[in-house]
């Protein structure tokens, strides 16, 4: 009778060590996937390539890339040797005015072909912009209605052999993990 328990009780212990090899990665993923969920809804991470010139539907607006270039009467001498800075011009008609949540965590970054990532920063001593133009973050709280038209600029501060190299990418928190990547333009 006690040989009969001692197999019996392998053939659980032998289920028992099965089981784990099933349930640890079970358990595992399901501790992990509330944090995986937030890591892919907090960065961008499929690319949609926007030919240059051409608007493109985002967290519904259409964005245009109108330009990205070198602004004029800045003072050389008040930059890091090897520096250029870049304006980051887009044309934005708002189509959903919700931008409050649409818009939210709104990134405009440029990158390289090898894919080096540029914030915005300020620049000692950039001309402060237009009246009426606005930084992601300002626009969205402007109280804009659907079908205003804003014009928004970011500021960045590059090193000066990748300069011709870059391209413009926009995130925004409701398409995420998706973000817009613009061709530039001639």
């Amino acid at each position: 009778m006690d040989n009969t328990r001692t197999q019996g009780e392998r053939i659980w212990r032998r289920r028992s060590l099965w089981a784990l090899f099933v349930l640890v990665p079970l358990a595992l993923f399901e501790i992990s996937y509330g944090s995986l969920k937030e890591l892919i809804r907090g960065n961008d991470l499929f690319a949609r390539d926007i030919e240059a010139g051409q608007p493109a539907r985002f967290g519904g607006s259409a964005w245009q890339l109108v330009s990205l270039k070198t602004p004029e009467g800045i003072k050389k001498n008040r930059l890091p040797a090897g520096s250029v800075p870049l304006i980051a011009r887009f044309l934005v008609e708002v189509g959903n005015p919700d931008l409050q949540n649409l818009w939210l965590g709104c990134s405009i970054k440029l990158v390289d072909s090898r894919g080096r990532l540029w914030s915005q920063t300020s620049v000692p001593g950039m001309p402060y912009p237009a009246d009426g133009i606005m930084s992601c973050s300002s626009a969205i709280f402007s109280g804009a209605e659907s079908g205003a038209r804003m014009v928004i600029e970011a500021n960045f501060l590059v090193p000066q052999d990748v300069a011709a190299d870059l391209r413009v990418t926009l995130g925004v928190g409701s398409e995420r993990p998706y973000y817009l990547r613009f061709a530039r333009s001639g």
